[in-house]
C-alpha cells in the first residue's frame, strides 16, 4: 500500500455507468492514482478483500448492492478501518449528504463533480490523520443501522 497522501494511492471506485467511468478513471490516473473500477456495490466488497485501497469513492446509486448498503457493510468490518468512504451521487436533495454520512461515508460529492474538486477532495482524505475522523466511523458501527436507502 502507498503512503496515504501520495500520488500513486489506490482508488476503488464504484460506478455503474460507463461514461461516468471513463471521465473519473482519466481525472484520477491524471493525478497519478491507481484507479480500479467496479459496477456494483458487491464487487466492491469482493475486491476490496483481495487488496485493501487506500480510498473507495461510491456512487450511491448502484445495481446488486446500492452504496448506501454498500458503506453500512464496510463499516462493519474494521479491517477498512482507516480507508476513507466518499460517496459520489447525483442525488443532491435536501437530507442526502445526511443520508449518505448515516449509511456510514465519511464524506460526501454531488455529480456533476468538477476534476479538481475531486482531486481535491482525494488528496484531502488521503491526507488527513485518521484518527481526526475514525471515531466518528466507530460511532456509527456500534449504531444499529437504518434502511438509508
Amino acid at each position: 500500500m502507498t503512503e496515504p497522501g501520495t500520488k500513486g494511492s489506490y482508488i476503488l471506485l464504484a460506478e455503474d455507468e460507463t461514461t461516468n467511468q471513463y471521465v473519473f478513471r482519466a481525472i484520477l490516473e491524471s493525478g497519478n492514482y491507481e484507479v480500479t473500477i467496479v459496477e456494483n456495490g458487491q464487487l466492491v466488497l469482493e475486491v476490496a478483500r483481495k487488496r485493501r485501497p487506500d480510498i473507495i469513492l461510491l456512487d450511491m446509486m448502484m445495481p446488486v448492492m446500492d452504496g448506501y448498503k454498500t458503506a453500512a457493510e464496510l463499516i462493519k468490518d474494521d479491517s477498512y478501518d482507516g480507508v476513507p468512504i466518499l460517496a459520489l451521487t447525483a442525488q443532491a436533495m435536501k437530507g442526502d449528504a445526511e443520508k449518505t454520512l448515516q449509511a456510514g461515508c465519511d464524506d460526501y460529492m454531488s455529480k456533476p463533480i468538477r476534476r479538481q474538486e475531486l482531486l481535491d477532495k482525494v488528496s484531502t482524505w488521503l491526507s488527513r490523520d485518521a484518527t481526526d475522523w475514525m471515531e466518528e466511523r466507530r460511532r456509527k458501527r456500534s449504531q444499529p443501522m437504518t434502511d438509508a436507502a
